[in-house]
């Protein structure tokens, strides 16, 4: 696990500025929620530490490097889209396995790995089918555990339960931050959805046009008048 230390951080298309001086510290193992509207900036800001979009100026760090001209996968990164994005044709285990055989890791580190994020997500006894024998909750376990394969050092999710049902986001949103808490993982996570956020997070940062609006920690939204504070700033930027 690493931090991620985002300094001065803007990203502009043209001349549209879409995150506007971000200034944004993330300790090792912390669980942040980017959360704010669509079009707030936060997917891009997501982005662009996984190294998807080019920083049009300010400062990325990953631990103790500077990533602003690291390619993607040299960063230690991993990330799990809205969209499972898993090869229909290919088993459970094949899906997951899949970037590490391209990178010819040996057999026996392959089936380990799969194996051991199979335990953890709960998914050893469906190695062996197909996505389409799946519920989107599983096939989604299935997206994090090709991430989880790879060991990155920072786990980055963009909107990854917004095409579940209201049940299945619920008990998703419960494996998902027990599997934080057992790995130790530095994890980011976007949504738009304030109950993901303030039931997730160590530290939630709240977005508006570009800008961090405000920065609230665990220990501070688990007090009346900081969770009122923050209900506020939410329902104003729907």
């Amino acid at each position: 696990m690493a931090s991620v230390t985002l300094k001065n951080v803007s990203k502009a298309y043209g001349d549209v500025l879409i995150s506007k001086n971000v200034d944004l510290e993330i300790n090792e193992g912390e669980f942040v929620v980017f959360v704010g509207p669509s079009g707030c900036g936060k997917s891009t800001l997501l982005r662009c530490i996984a190294g998807l979009e080019d920083i049009t100026s300010g400062d990325l760090y990953i631990g103790e490097e500077r990533m602003n001209d690291v390619e993607p996968s040299k960063r230690g990164v991993g990330m799990v889209f809205q969209s499972y994005a898993l090869y229909p044709h290919l088993n459970l285990y094949d899906n997951m396995s899949f970037g590490l055989k391209l990178a010819k890791a040996d057999k026996k580190e392959i089936d380990r790995r799969v194996e051991h994020a199979a335990e953890i997500l709960q998914l050893g006894h469906l190695l062996e089918r197909q996505p389409k024998a799946l519920s989107g909750g599983q096939r989604q376990r299935v997206a994090i555990g090709r991430t989880l394969v790879s060991q990155p050092n920072v786990f980055l999710l963009d909107e990854p339960l917004s095409n579940l049902d209201a049940a299945l986001r619920v008990n998703m949103r419960s494996q998902i931050t027990k599997l934080q808490r057992q790995l130790g993982c530095t994890m980011i996570y976007v949504t738009h959805d304030q109950v993901e956020a303030m039931t997730m997070a160590d530290k939630i940062v709240v977005l508006d046009a570009g800008y961090v609006a405000q920065l609230v920690s665990h220990l501070s939204y688990t007090t009346t008048q900081t969770t009122a504070s923050l209900q506020a700033s939410l329902v104003h930027l729907r």
